[in-house]
């Protein structure tokens, strides 16, 4: 059976990291590490084996665990490319999508198993309530494209698990330029300030709460992303 972890880094920019492993087998699979050391203890505590490290995209604070989790347990940076598929066990992978925006390389992975919900490992292109910035490399124009062909691929019940932690920010931005969401409003309220105690969205509760999912016209998601980026 796959299981999840999540990991939260007590930093400014509020990174999720996470670890992926089957409990039958012990492999395991870790996802935009920020820091080594909680995973090096989690795997070493539950006797997992390590079989690679998967980032989403290059800037640092994604790479920046790399290089210990590969010292430390010989494991790989797996680049699997823009597109394929990871085999976990024998019921599901991990889907790999190239979503061009944030930076041109960036990619998700997407969890999939037969009955289950999916699961979209969104890195810096799709956050709670938001979308990455493309201040650093990225495409504006490319990341409106990406978000809609996400959402065009997935089903509603698609669990976002995202590569930082900015709801509260976000959805202080959502009600400023749709003062009238009640939805938004009633989400800010209850925003716990402990991001791991905080069950994760789903694709149809973001369509609620995220602007930017909430337009289907380019030039109103690129004036979003403008304001966004000076707010």
């Amino acid at each position: 059976m796959i299981r999840f972890e999540r990991f939260y880094a007590q930093n400014n920019l509020r990174n999720f990291s996470y670890l992926i492993f089957d409990d039958a087998t012990g492999n395991a699979w870790v996802i935009d590490p920020y820091e080594a050391a909680p995973f090096i203890k989690y795997i070493r505590k539950e006797g997992l084996s390590l079989k690679g490290i998967l980032n989403t995209h290059g800037h640092f604070d994604h790479v920046r665990g790399n290089d210990e989790l590969v010292r430390t347990f010989n494991a790989q940076v797996k680049d699997l490319g823009p597109a394929g598929n990871l085999l976990l066990d024998e019921t599901s992978s991990l889907e790999i999508i190239s979503t061009p925006g944030h930076t041109l390389d960036h990619k998700v992975f997407i969890w999939r198993c037969s009955g289950e919900a999916p699961v979209l490992y969104s890195g810096d292109t799709l956050f709670n309530a938001g979308v990455g910035n493309c201040k650093n490399g990225g495409n504006v124009d490319l990341l409106f494209d990406t978000t809609k062909t996400l959402t065009s691929l997935l089903p509603l019940d698609t669990v976002l698990q995202p590569g930082h932690d900015y709801l509260k920010r976000n959805l202080e931005f959502a009600l400023s330029v749709d003062p009238d969401n009640s939805v938004v409003k009633e989400r800010l309220r209850l925003v716990d300030e402990d991001p791991l105690k905080r069950p994760p969205l789903t694709l149809k509760e973001e369509m609620e709460i995220n602007p930017f999912l909430r337009t289907e016209d380019k030039n109103i998601f690129i004036k979003l992303r403008s304001l966004r980026d000076n707010w």
